[in-house]
């Protein structure tokens, strides 16, 4: 009833009842196809992982994924135009270590080289351990497929970066010399792992642990020595 004593008209409220409805009905749709995009991205890049793995990346084609997970070829260029890109996403999502170089040298930016270092230098070798099959993929295609290199470069590239930009600031509090060319350290201190990571993969983990224990070691004693203020 309304203050008039008459029947108050309930369709505004039902009209809005049923626009919320459907509002919420729409939402929950674009939440699940979300969720299912994520989901299938997903799948995309751990069957590329390990076709990667058996094949190589140029013995692999995006016809061979599609199979793998019983999807159409078109559906996989829907997510990654290009093989490369594809290549890409699964270094984005297995080679974590940028994203972790990132959080250590913000959150302990202040931190001493001598501390910090060892903890990044191990964290690289650990990671390329881990993902051991990408890894091999990766810096075994570069060698031959500029574009699997120029995806390596970048990785590498923004790791120097990073811990660069982390250099300047230990120059700054002057624990380094003011002098020291900041990328090419970077450089040559990622490289350098890489390298034994590449000459000793093949060890059993105690073997790979105490040789690259004795290897950062030395690496830090060598590094330090010339790059200290």
């Amino acid at each position: 009833m309304d203050r008039f004593g008459g029947t108050r008209d309930r369709a505004p409220a039902r009209e809005e009842h049923a626009v919320q409805e459907k509002a919420e009905h729409t939402g929950g749709a674009r939440l699940t196809r979300r969720y299912q995009a994520e989901a299938r991205r997903e799948q995309i890049i751990e069957a590329a992982v390990r076709l990667f793995a058996q094949h190589g990346f140029d013995g692999t084609s995006t016809r061979q994924i599609a199979q793998a997970i019983h999807v159409t070829e078109g559906l996989i260029f829907h997510y990654f135009p290009t093989k490369t890109d594809l290549l890409a996403a699964v270094l984005e999502t297995h080679h974590v270590f940028l994203g972790a170089l990132q959080s250590t040298l913000t959150n302990q930016r202040d931190q001493p080289l001598a501390l910090l270092l060892p903890q990044i230098a191990w964290e690289w070798l650990l990671t390329l351990r881990r993902e051991a099959a990408i890894t091999s993929v990766l810096l075994g295609t570069a060698q031959t497929n500029q574009q699997v290199n120029a995806c390596l470069q970048n990785m590498i590239q923004q790791g120097i970066t990073l811990m660069a930009t982390y250099m300047r600031g230990r120059v700054e509090a002057g624990e380094l010399r003011a002098d020291l060319p900041l990328e090419t350290s970077a450089r040559l201190f990622f490289s350098s792992l890489i390298i034994f990571y590449m000459s000793y993969r093949t060890l059993d983990d105690g073997d790979f642990k105490a040789r690259a224990t004795t290897f950062i070691a030395e690496l830090l004693s060598v590094w330090l020595t010339g790059a200290r203020a």
